[in-house]
């Protein structure tokens, strides 16, 4: 019997050696030092890399005894060396080694200015922001293929260090492609790209390649699976090519399949709109499909600078747009301003980088948690 309704979808996601990744971690680790020692601080920051090379630029404002001491420095070699790069359990090592790595700092740090911090429950700028979710649990209320392809990422991850010591470099990028109808989904195509060096084991790539797919698959039928299929990828990192911070905004989301707003997340405080707008709106999203109100919602939220909160809720259930002020009443009005809004999620207790690398839409996180649970 042929299902109505089959459509295909795809996503990608990429390892912590990623040069976009390394920027993304960088920043979001220089937030997360900030902002233990003042949580109400102003952190805007970006960050460029090649070879081994890293600029940060952008503002950081908080109390002085909050900047005592941060050294930004030894914090961007911390996430150079945890994204994979120097010498690994095998005595192999993959550059730019963090102690070599030269940080440029083009920062406006310092103090607020004087009445500023007052005027912080206000957007300072103006944003975008998109939130989805679904009703099925088993991918984390994400698209399929956003999930799989984070779940496929994080194991290769993992196995290099259990398995890929001197033959598995910290770069690598993951694209699935996935089916699905009334009846769920499947995985059709893995496309693999592993970092190594001239002399890897070829085998063992591909070993590990398919031990992560099958084990993030579950049970699901094995898709068919490319490995390097450019040929070799032994020129990774910040080698291969130059990283930006807030260039992965699509994977940082919700794959193609879903609008992004545009504003990066990773190098902002939890009060800048774009990153706290979007998870507003992914918190909005959840709280729609936990309700019962749809099988997929999306929320996008507009923000006008100087505002207190979303200027306009635009909800899209199933596909259809519906009224705001309806769709909030049912949702029991939450409280939608900025400042109450950062007293809920200024307490995250996953460190910002770990979201940066593997997701905003974690477990643990205060915008993924059900309404009765708060």
């Amino acid at each position: 019997m042929r299902i109505a309704n089959v459509t295909r979808e795809s996503a990608e996601h990429v390892l912590p050696g990623h040069p976009d990744k390394i920027c993304d971690a960088a920043v979001d680790a220089i937030v997360e030092a900030v902002r233990r020692r003042d949580p109400a601080a102003l952190c805007a920051l970006e960050a460029a890399c090649i070879f081994d090379s890293i600029v940060v630029t952008g503002r950081i404002a908080a109390e002085e005894e909050a900047l005592a001491e941060l050294d930004i420095e030894a914090i961007v070699r911390t996430a150079w060396a945890d994204a994979g790069f120097g010498t690994d359990a095998a005595g192999l090592t993959w550059g730019p080694r963090p102690e070599d790595v030269k940080v440029d700092t083009r920062l406006c740090i310092g103090p607020f200015e004087p009445g500023e911090r007052a005027h912080r429950h206000e957007a300072d700028d103006q944003a975008i922001c998109v939130g989805w979710a679904s009703d099925d649990p088993a991918t984390g209320h994400l698209p399929p293929a956003v999930h799989l392809a984070r779940r496929i990422a994080r194991r290769l991850h993992e196995l290099r260090t259990e398995e890929g010591a001197g033959e598995i470099g910290p770069d690598g990028k993951v694209l699935v492609e996935i089916e699905r109808d009334v009846l769920g989904w499947r995985p059709l195509h893995v496309t693999i790209s592993l970092h190594h060096h001239e002399g890897s084991d070829w085998l063992l790539l591909r070993r590990v390649a398919e031990r992560a797919v099958e084990e993030s698959t579950g049970g699901m039928p094995t898709p068919e699976i490319l490995l390097n299929p450019g040929g070799t990828f032994v020129s990774g990192g910040p080698d291969g090519d130059n990283g930006l911070s807030g260039k992965k905004l699509v994977a940082d989301a919700y794959g193609a399949g879903v609008p992004i707003g545009g504003g990066a997340w990773s190098g902002k405080d939890l009060y800048k709109v774009d990153r706290l707008g979007g998870m507003l709106a992914r918190e909005l999203a959840l709280r729609a499909v936990h309700a019962g109100l749809a099988r997929e919602a999306r929320v996008t939220l507009l923000y006008s600078p100087g505002s207190e909160a979303p200027e306009r809720v635009e909800p899209v259930l199933d596909g259809v747009f519906v009224d705001p002020a309806e769709f909030l009443a049912r949702l029991g009005d939450p409280p939608l301003g900025t400042y109450v809004t950062w007293l809920r999620y200024r307490d995250c207790a996953i460190p910002l980088p770990e979201l940066a690398l593997w997701g905003h839409q974690q477990p643990g996180t205060p915008w993924e948690v059900r309404p009765e649970t708060r």
